[in-house]
């Protein structure tokens, strides 16, 4: 063991500290949810107990309700027994939601109480009163307590996508419950029908009264027409089956109209005579296609031919002047004078339909001319007369609709259907809802989880202390040197460090071990081991390092250097000798100081002096002293006073190599030990030990707070084994 450490020819000063290579395992924020409930794991328990029997008090005290449901289907168009629109507009179908909504409201108004009560005659039932719990001084105060009741305990639910509500009602009876779910089921359908039937009734009054006014305008609009024709004198301006539409019914109208047709057909026989006329008026009449058509010409054309044949035969044989010649020649000439008159009165007779058709047209534009000033004159006077004609068919079309929406809706008042109808009628429960024993013991259990959790998470958050190295290290940066855990069992923790196979014993082992390992071997010529507040192990922990290190054959002088509550008598059978205190007054060697102990390692008790520690401390002597004695020692361990409150600690620390913090777990508060750190030189401190350590109290897996454990035998059990100091947040 003594090869463990070697001592290196350098100072502890010159070199740099390397970490020890430690994997210590960042919690997740569920391991530190959970080692937080099992640290307060009995007031999480506590306060859920204290709820559980909250509840059963409360169930053992409370009064017992039964719930009864009616199932009720809404309509959002009725059934139409005839075939008219119905009187009451439904909603669109984008507003089934709101029309849903609207006939569960109606449920829940005073008006359907009060008609279910007064339906069920609850005031006079003793029972019913009971049972919705409604206590009166007379029948009067009873019926309206009752319809209040009444009113606040109908519960109308609807469910997702459905038409189906559910009209529940909750008393302490179950017939009770069923009875009135049911009369609230039928008083909503008798509601809605009264409702329909009020609103065909004020429908019909009100058709009737507008009926008599449209029948009054009617009248009087035709009695105004029939006066004005009479005094324009337009008793022929309607015809019978004709367009009557502004006076084109009149009978001049009419004759304007055949004479515009005559005059257009008159214009185009001249236009076609004219242009006639103009293609013949150039031509000769022999040429004309009329007279080579004509069947008289035709055969004087072809007599003429005959004796022109006959004429060439006889100049052949005979003189002009012989008789047959001369007779053929004149009747030639005749033909010709006979063909040319037909010709020329041909031709006349084309100029003679043309001067005829211009004067027709002329005589047809003279007419209609005269007839067009007729008709627009009285076209003037009937415009008075039109405009009370369309008032007169606005009117009977009025009077009309009206009379007929009136026949639809006396048809339809008698067979008026509800949009409402009963699915499901409510029966009696078999067993009461209310209280649901299951149901209260798990939301009371659940609501003492809730304020365990609240309370423990307060307590947490005011009970900051340092319960493991992961707290130490990622708090603080602090290397975590080692764990030492708590003597359990009794007994004193001197007697176990002398016990070499104590947990204790192993854990300085280990701490020593880790100095070393901070500097790559080289233990620090001078240690001060402090604490932030007193009793926190300071002086066991030099202790245990000192012993470990003498037993690693190291050469170890441990300086008791709080000079106010002094700790060394517990080391020394003999109480009287010069100390640290005479040594820093000048009054006593360093040489004589030292003591032996049983242990094997010397020792400077703290020692007394008038003198302030605080002036003795702050002096360059103990620089001095420290360096004398260095030179006879491996290691000078100094165990100093706390940190809160005092200034020894701190001018310790200016003179030494290397500070250990000692942290007591699940006591020392993070503020104190941040203070305390902030005090110390940051240089000097080299990390902390952990002391006391119980990792149930922690509420922390630790891995190493079993170390070795050995058989009664003698035998050495594989336990855990000496972790320097990592440690594994989760439940115990």
């Amino acid at each position: 063991m003594n090869n463990l450490v070697t001592t290196q020819p350098r100072s502890f000063a010159d070199l740099e500290l390397v970490p020890m290579q430690r994997q210590v395992s960042q919690s997740t924020p569920l391991e530190r949810l959970l080692t937080a409930v099992y640290r307060q794991r009995w007031v999480v328990l506590a306060a859920i107990i204290t709820a559980a029997v909250v509840a059963a008090l409360l169930f053992m005290n409370s009064e017992r309700s039964f719930t009864a449901a009616a199932s009720v289907q809404f309509d959002q168009l009725t059934p139409r027994v005839l075939g008219s629109q119905d009187l009451d507009p439904q909603s669109a179908e984008k507003d089934a939601e709101r029309f849903l909504q609207t006939q569960l409201d109606h449920v829940g108004s005073r008006s359907i109480a009060t008609s279910v009560a007064d339906r069920l005659n609850i005031a006079a039932s003793p029972a019913s009163l009971k049972a919705l719990g409604v206590e009166a001084a007379n029948p009067a105060q009873a019926r309206e307590a009752a319809i209040d009741r009444l009113q606040d305990g109908v519960g109308p639910t609807l469910g997702l996508n459905t038409r189906v509500a559910q009209v529940s009602f909750t008393s302490g009876d179950p017939y009770v419950s069923a009875r009135v779910a049911n009369g609230f089921a039928d008083a909503l359908i008798a509601a809605n029908m009264n409702s329909k039937l009020q609103t065909s009734e004020r429908a019909k009054a009100h058709l009737m009264a507008e009926l008599a006014k449209a029948k009054q305008r009617l009248e009087g609009s035709e009695r105004n027409m029939l006066s004005y024709a009479r005094s324009a004198d337009l008793t022929t301006t309607v015809v019978p089956g004709g367009d009557n539409k502004d006076g084109g019914g009149s009978l001049r109208t009419q004759q304007l109209g055949l004479l515009n047709d005559s005059l257009a057909q008159a214009t185009a026989r001249r236009v076609d005579a004219q242009q006639h006329w103009a293609q013949v008026q150039g031509t000769g009449a022999l040429a004309l296609p009329e007279v080579q058509a004509n069947q008289a010409i035709q055969s004087l054309v072809a007599q003429k031919a005959q004796l022109q044949a006959a004429l060439e035969e006889d100049r052949q044989r005979h003189t002009d002047e012989y008789p047959s010649v001369r007779e053929t020649a004149a009747k030639i000439q005749e033909l010709d004078s006979q063909i040319g008159s037909f010709a020329s009165n041909i031709k006349r007779s084309v100029q003679g339909r043309y001067v005829a058709a211009a004067q027709q047209e002329r005589q047809m534009m003279q007419t209609v001319a005269g007839l067009r000033g007729a008709a627009m004159s009285e076209r003037e006077r009937s415009v008075g007369y039109n405009s009370l004609s369309r008032e007169v068919e606005t009117n009977r079309a009025f009077y009309d609709g009206l009379l007929q929406r009136y026949k639809e809706v006396a048809a339809a008042s008698g067979a008026a259907a509800a949009n409402v109808s009963i699915i499901d009628r409510a029966w009696p429960p078999s067993a009461p809802d209310s209280p649901h024993v299951g149901r209260n013991m798990a939301l009371a259990s659940l609501a003492g989880l809730i304020l365990a959790l609240f309370v423990g998470s307060v307590r947490e958050r005011l009970h900051k202390v340092i319960r493991s190295t992961e707290d130490l290290e990622q708090g603080f940066s602090l290397p975590a040197l080692g764990v030492v855990p708590r003597l359990t069992g009794g007994g004193d923790v001197h007697s176990a460090l002398q016990d070499t196979r104590s947990a204790q014993a192993e854990a300085y082992h280990s701490i020593a071990v880790a100095l070393a390992e901070q500097a790559s071997g080289v233990l620090p010529k001078t240690l001060l081991i402090t604490s932030s507040t007193a009793a926190e192990g300071k002086s066991t922990s030099a202790l245990g390092i000192a012993r470990s290190l003498s037993a690693m054959g190291k050469r170890v002088l441990l300086i008791d250097a709080d000079l106010r509550r002094p700790s060394s008598s517990n080391l020394l059978e003999e109480t009287d000798g010069p100390g640290l205190a005479e040594v820093l007054a000048g009054t006593a060697s360093p040489d004589l100081a030292i003591e032996r102990s049983s242990e094997g390692f010397n020792v400077i008790r703290a020692g007394s002096s008038t003198s302030s520690p605080v002036s003795l401390l702050a002096a360059d002597h103990l620089k001095a002293v420290l360096d004398r004695l260095s030179e006879d020692h491996d290691t000078i361990i100094i165990d100093g006073p706390p940190v809160m409150g005092l200034a020894d600690a701190v001018l310790l620390a200016r003179s030494v190599e290397a500070v250990l913090v000692v942290v007591e777990a699940n006591r020392t508060h993070t503020s104190e030990l941040d203070l305390a750190v902030s005090r110390l030189p940051g240089s000097n401190v080299i990390g902390g030990v952990i002391t006391k350590f119980d990792p149930k109290t922690a509420g922390v897996r630790y891995g190493g707070y079993d170390y070795y454990k050995y058989s009664d035998g003698g035998n050495r059990g594989r336990g855990h084994g000496v972790s320097g100091g990592a440690s594994l947040p989760a439940p115990a």
